[in-house]
């Protein structure tokens, strides 16, 4: 069955075909909770209720349209809620949660051969420059570089035209690299 097949059968009801689409998107969906939120209980929740926000709004879909971008919208906008009740942003990056996260991204091999304490160094670092950012620059630098979307499928995301995303990703990769060089001393 097509996905477009699947999409129309669980906008009536069919729990199996809902399902079938679960299983296709949730590896990806839980990666990018996961890269969002660095914490695991918080990410599978984001996730379970992406998946529930998305069944409720099957219905409403644009037929003919593609699911991912429109999935990774719901999931996306349902992080920042979870994570702003949670003040996640606030919190500081742990050893254990980098650990965790970059093996649940598929990147073990590379893990033995980096430093674990400049790695959590480099990410909080990030993680303090990201707060400088404006709250739309925010956004696209983590669709792209967490959810791993494109820009159209960003500007899909977001509802933004396309020329519009590139300009706010560009600005937000020459803020981050002018703040991170300027606390290196670069």
């Amino acid at each position: 069955m097509s996905e477009a097949e699947l999409i129309e059968c669980a906008s009536h009801g069919d729990q199996e075909a809902f399902r079938l689409l679960w299983e296709a998107h949730h590896a990806l969906a839980m990666s990018t909770a996961l890269r969002m939120c660095h914490q695991r209980p918080l990410a599978e929740e984001i996730t379970q209720g992406a998946f529930l926000l998305a069944w409720r709004g099957l219905p409403g879909f644009s037929r003919g349209s593609p699911f991912r971008p429109w999935f990774m919208r719901i999931l996306y906008r349902h992080a920042l809620d979870m994570m702003e009740k949670q003040r996640v942003h606030l919190q500081p990056v742990s050893l254990d949660e980098v650990i965790e996260t970059e093996m649940q991204s598929d990147i073990q091999g590379s893990l033995a051969q980096v430093d674990l304490q400049d790695m959590v160094a480099r990410r909080e670092e990030i993680r303090q420059a990201l707060l400088h950012l404006s709250a739309d620059q925010r956004r696209v630098i983590a669709l792209r570089y967490g959810a791993d979307l494109t820009e159209a499928d960003i500007a899909v995301v977001l509802n933004w035209p396309i020329g519009t995303v590139k300009s706010r990703l560009n600005r937000a990769r020459e803020s981050l690299r002018t703040r991170l060089n300027a606390e290196r001393g670069r």
